[in-house]
């Protein structure tokens, strides 16, 4: 009987050797899991925040434009430019009251001016509608800024207006140089514009332009014509 138990006592010993022994081996595995557990975790909070049922967008999605608004109104005083984008919107379209296309383009400019390419496109849009040659001059600048941050949108119409001199001088190897850039983006339209350019250009003003194109995309655009 004394030798059963001094058995089982060495078994149990054996087993806590190994059980440790394993433990120490799986320790680092398992501390780097819950590491990026936690690191996930964090990231996820803040990649898909929880919209709360007050939040701007719950609000306008359920049709509560008033209270969407106000709290648009008050982030945007506070320079949130994707704020000053959806109250641009609002005054465009005259959610809460009488559209003002005044104060819409304001609000616009102030997101494009923080840096807001769909703000910089928007405006572009709105000058070029105009369609006199001093708003079109504006749209080219606008459309500039946004095609400068690799908007596709933007890359295609500063095409389009070059291409037909609109705003700025005619020039097909510039205009080929936009339009090409957007075609690389998936744009069709550009596409189909930068395929009947080519073919009023020379054998060596295409690959000129084409140069000037990677020469502008491989610079993050900070050298383009």
């Amino acid at each position: 009987m004394k030798n059963t138990h001094i058995s089982a006592a060495l078994t149990r010993e054996k087993l806590s050797a190994a059980f440790l022994r394993a433990f120490d081996s799986a320790a680092p595995y398992i501390f780097f899991f819950f590491v990026a557990l936690v690191s996930l975790s964090f990231i996820a909070a803040l990649v898909f925040p929880n919209k709360t049922p007050n939040s701007e967008e719950v609000l306008f999605l359920s049709g509560d434009y008033e209270k969407a608004f106000k709290i648009w109104s008050r982030t945007a005083n506070d320079g949130q430019e994707e704020a000053q984008m959806m109250v641009g919107m609002s005054n465009y379209v005259g959610l809460i009251s009488g559209a003002d296309r005044d104060q819409a383009l304001r609000w616009y400019k102030l997101a494009g001016d923080a840096g807001n390419e769909y703000a910089q496109f928007t405006v572009g849009r709105f000058y070029e509608s105009l369609g006199n040659p001093h708003d079109l001059i504006e749209a080219f600048k606008w459309y500039k800024k946004a095609a400068e941050l690799g908007n596709s949108f933007a890359q295609y119409k500063l095409g389009l207006l070059t291409l037909h001199g609109k705003g700025v001088e005619q020039d097909y190897i510039r205009a080929h140089v936009w339009l090409n850039l957007a075609s690389s983006k998936g744009s069709l339209k550009a596409n189909s514009e930068r395929k009947k350019l080519e073919n009023l250009l020379s054998e060596n003003e295409l690959k000129l332009a084409r140069e000037q194109a990677v020469k502008c995309f491989t610079s993050a655009y900070k050298v383009c014509p």
